[in-house]
């Protein structure tokens, strides 16, 4: 009773027991609430800030995982122009999408991080900003370039190819206030800097935590609803042959 499988595309599809989903989502229910009460709760507030700055523990954990969902994404996508396996196009279809939630999830919280902390929602000089909204514009334009495609090979060979564009495009996102001189108001990496107090710190990593497990959750809730579509596909494509 654990799993179903399902002959498609001469492998098997496997279809995960609910059991694994209720878990995984019920850790994140526990985890994302306990670490969003203690981010509202327990770090100071910073006074140039004020209290805006508690978006930081939302904001921050989001943008990683839409920047790691890409890269993962591109690493699928060269899975499968080597072995030309439809399901790593799949899966890099199911990274996309879960990659622009998160994505889209940035550009909201963001805004409002900004104009409540610097009076400016949105700073054009930004390198960082600016480079995440080229990202998000890449991943927009992997979705509709793919629904213009019919024929599934051709849609997964370029599909495959704008991905690889995405994920060039998360790595110099990433790089932007590391690599360039940024003159405008986006701050530098938390990371290595030491700067954090102790509280502020389990704040954040428990957030990161937190939405990792969300990224994980919908991952797998995508891919299974893709490998879904495909075979009903593969019955429909069946069915008009006979």
């Amino acid at each position: 009773m654990v799993n179903n499988a399902i002959s498609s595309d001469s492998n098997k599809i496997s279809i995960s027991s609910w059991l694994w989903d209720f878990l995984i989502f019920f850790i994140f229910v526990v985890l994302s609430g306990y670490s969003i009460h203690y981010a509202m709760k327990v770090p100071n507030v910073l006074l140039e800030q004020g209290l805006s700055h508690r978006i930081f523990y939302f904001h921050v954990p989001v943008a990683w995982v839409a920047l790691y969902g890409p890269l993962f994404s591109f690493i699928a996508s060269i899975f499968y122009l080597l072995t030309r396996n439809l399901k790593f196009d799949r899966m890099s279809f199911a990274l996309n999408q879960v990659s622009l939630i998160f994505a889209i999830g940035v550009l909201f919280s963001g805004p409002i991080w900004a104009y409540s902390a610097w009076g400016v929602p949105w700073d054009w000089t930004d390198a960082r900003l600016q480079s995440f909204f080229i990202l998000c514009l890449s991943l927009f334009g992997y979705f509709i370039f793919r629904s213009l495609i019919p024929n599934p090979i051709k849609k997964a060979m370029i599909g495959a190819y704008l991905t690889i564009l995405c994920g060039v495009n998360a790595v110099l996102t990433w790089g932007a206030i590391r690599w360039i001189d940024n003159p405008g108001n986006h701050p530098s990496s938390v990371l290595g800097k030491g700067g954090m107090e102790t509280d502020m710190r389990i704040a954040f990593y428990l957030n990161v935590l937190a939405f990792h497990i969300l990224f994980l959750v919908f991952i797998r809730i995508a891919y299974r609803l893709e490998n879904i579509q495909n075979f009903r596909n593969i019955i429909k494509a069946s069915m008009d042959d006979e």
